[in-house]
């Protein structure tokens, strides 16, 4: 469990107010972190809290009303394991998520990385050995919390409980980025500020990894509509098309990739046919790619 937030991450933060920079106030324990005290902006003074090494920047924000709803559904089912990460939810299914998003990463070594809607940890926990530093926002506290105590007591880890698209960070700071709350934005004005944030904060050859949900050939059989529900609790959630991902990216990024991926044959997971396998051929062939679940995006060449 790591002890408090590094002072080492803190370059990386602004002021979500007005962009400025934050000083650390608060007794160094261990190996330069912070376990309670304040990062205080140097223009506007306010005070953001850090408690138990973790950083709260909501203060003076407010959530919209979806995502207060989903803030109050993740804070209760954190560890509960009732989330789609638990381990319960099929291990290949979520392989065939995963892979494909850690190759388009392609992490460099001594990296700086910024992950939103970091949740419990599934890709965090993957990403420690080649970082040099890794941000990690997600606005369930209480799921921080659990997210805190599987990383080791050396990960250069700051937990971040933050607004994706009220959050600020250091222009041209970070080499890669990854988001998987994308389709749960509940808005395109939400969106455009999140793409908006990362195009600023990404190197000149840095790269934005996020997945969204697909409305595709699995989804328009199923007679699903492009906005609607999760099941569970009715967090909202986007299906996108590849046309409307792309119309949302070209104005922050000059070069980017959408695709299937988690593409398999319907009633494989009743069958228990193998997820990752069938996904890996058919998101190379026209068609059954369509099959797909989800979309992975990768922009670069950010526009600022």
């Amino acid at each position: 469990m790591i002890s408090g937030f590094p002072k080492r991450c803190i370059p990386a933060l602004r002021c979500t107010h007005d962009g400025s920079t934050l000083l650390s106030e608060g007794p160094d324990e261990g190996d330069g972190v912070i376990t309670s005290g304040n990062l205080t902006c140097t223009s506007c003074r306010t005070k953001f809290p850090i408690e138990d090494g973790i950083l709260n920047m909501l203060i003076g924000t407010s959530l919209d009303e979806e995502s207060r709803h989903e803030q109050i559904l993740r804070d209760k089912d954190a560890g509960s394991g009732r989330l789609p990460w638990s381990e319960e939810y099929e291990a290949d299914h979520v392989t065939a998520e995963m892979i494909p998003h850690m190759l388009a990463l392609s992490l460099r070594p001594g990296g700086h990385i910024l992950e939103l809607g970091c949740g419990e940890g599934k890709y965090t926990t993957r990403m420690l050995e080649n970082c040099g530093s890794l941000i990690a926002v997600d606005f369930s506290g209480i799921t921080l919390r659990v997210l805190q105590k599987k990383l080791p007591a050396s990960a250069n880890v700051g937990l971040v409980m933050g607004d994706t698209t009220t959050l600020r960070v250091a222009q041209g700071y970070f080499d890669r980025i990854l988001s998987t709350l994308v389709s749960n934005l509940p808005t395109a004005e939400h969106r455009r500020a999140m793409y908006t944030m990362c195009a600023r904060s990404m190197k000149p050859d840095g790269r934005f990894v996020f997945g969204t949900h697909y409305f595709g050939l699995r989804q328009k059989l199923a007679l699903e509509k492009q906005a609607g529900r999760y099941v569970d609790g009715g967090i909202f959630r986007y299906l996108f098309t590849i046309d409307e991902v792309r119309k949302e990216l070209e104005p922050y990024f000059r070069k980017f990739e959408i695709r299937p991926i988690q593409a398999y044959l319907p009633l494989s997971r009743r069958l228990r046919l193998p997820l990752r396998a069938q996904s890996k051929i058919f998101e190379r062939l026209p068609v059954l790619k369509d099959l797909g679940e989800l979309l992975l995006c990768t922009a670069e060449q950010p526009v600022v």
